[in-house]
């Protein structure tokens, strides 16, 4: 479980929230969710202005930039 994932837990606690609601929220699936979760690159611009409306903190958001 890497950092982006705990920090995605606890604050699901915190908020109340189920990891179906925010599959919901961000209009996609659960498995698709589980992805973004395990693999936070995958996030889109859109998925991360939607977590933050949900009131996600998303301290441990880091990302890697290709340099191809």
């Amino acid at each position: 479980m890497n950092q982006f994932e705990l920090e995605f837990i606890n604050d699901l606690k915190r908020l109340g929230l189920k990891r179906k609601d925010v599959a919901n929220s961000l209009g996609i699936t659960m498995p698709t969710l589980k992805s973004k979760l395990k693999d936070p690159n995958r996030l889109t611009v859109r998925d991360i202005s939607l977590l933050k409306n949900l009131k996600f903190e998303l301290n441990n958001l880091t990302y890697e930039v290709d340099q191809h």
